[in-house]
């Protein structure tokens, strides 16, 4: 099966290139069509694609694509953040000849009839991974993107601490004026994957405080063997075992954004660390390595090939005779 990749580049975030490599990875002699940058436009045609298979990996990119009856289209969302636009819903339904493929259960039920397929997002398991360093007495926030008020609860509840927090992902400009001088602060800037592996290797915990489907920096950093304080009200957070609620576990929740509640959550974690274990950590990680995302999305390739077969079959046998199930369910049952 000839396979074509198609990715925009439209998002800038850590995931979105972690699904780029993923699919690369999985696909490695396929073809490329990848466009970095704001000047992508989903008005321009692509008209040259001629594999069996095409995966795209957003909205944009799968608009741009011209499929033909005999090739299954598939395109991956990345997941949604805090600060992100919602999806176009009006473009999710013009792209009918598109097979959706899911990241978050969160994602999944805003359009259970169209988005039917369910993969994890992929994260580089193998490299992030535990080292022999010995852990220092700092905090580790991991900001993709723009600087949010969940960013600043982390920051606040370090100061009430007295706790040093490093902040990574971010340059001096885009960090609020206030915090760039600060004590307690150390700003890192945007890191490489290795240097932030180091930095995951000698924190004391990596705080994760975003109302977010995905956050990256809790898999990588529960594959490094390090705790992950997490807002609970999330459904990332469910990729994180509390030792709280279990005995053992991965990290710790903070149910509610205050500064108070996240502060008591890194107060318990400081009291209690050996209820953290790398092993949980390592375990939970797992389940979104990218041998585990090709998997899985192959499995959703597998769905939809058994559906098309089965509504071919279907169509040439009863021509006359109505379906009382929908496409979504068909695709279930296939």
């Amino acid at each position: 099966m000839s396979v074509t990749l198609v990715h925009t580049g439209v998002s800038h975030t850590r995931i979105e290139y972690c699904i780029w490599e993923a699919l690369n990875q999985a696909w490695p002699h396929s073809s490329t069509i990848a466009r970095f940058g704001t000047g992508f436009s989903p008005a321009r045609d692509i008209n040259s694609v001629e594999s069996d298979l095409i995966i795209s990996t957003s909205l944009e990119a799968a608009a741009s694509i011209q499929s033909k009856a005999h090739q299954l289209h598939m395109c991956y969302l990345e997941p949604r953040s805090s600060n992100q636009a919602p999806l176009n819903q009006q473009l999710i339904n013009s792209l009918t000849e598109v097979e959706f493929v899911v990241p978050t259960k969160t994602l999944q039920n805003q359009n259970r009839d169209r988005f039917t397929s369910f993969v994890k997002p992929p994260v580089d398991t193998d490299f992030f991974c535990s080292g022999f360093d010995q852990r220092n007495e700092f905090y580790l926030l991991v900001v993709d993107g723009q600087w949010t008020a969940a960013d600043q609860l982390a920051v606040s509840a370090c100061q009430e601490l007295g706790q040093s927090l490093s902040i990574a992902g971010i340059t001096a400009e885009e960090l609020p004026q206030d915090l760039q001088d600060h004590p307690l602060i150390e700003l890192l800037g945007p890191l490489e994957d290795q240097q932030l592996r180091d930095q995951y290797r000698l924190c004391s915990a990596v705080i994760c405080p975003r109302d977010v489907d995905f956050d990256l920096s809790s898999i990588e950093a529960q594959s490094c063997g390090t705790p992950v304080v997490i807002y609970g009200g999330c459904e990332a957070a469910r990729s994180v075992i509390c030792f709280e609620q279990n005995s053992l576990g991965s990290g710790i929740y903070f149910e509610e954004h205050t500064v108070s509640a996240l502060a008591s959550a890194i107060r318990e974690l400081e009291l209690r660390p050996q209820r953290c274990q790398p092993v949980i950590g390592w375990c939970c990680a797992a389940q979104f390595s990218f041998h585990q995302f090709q998997i899985a999305f192959n499995q959703a390739i597998a769905k939809e090939i058994a559906y098309r077969i089965q509504t071919a079959a279907r169509k040439s046998q009863l021509p006359d005779q109505q379906d009382d199930q929908g496409p979504a369910e068909e695709r279930i049952a296939a």
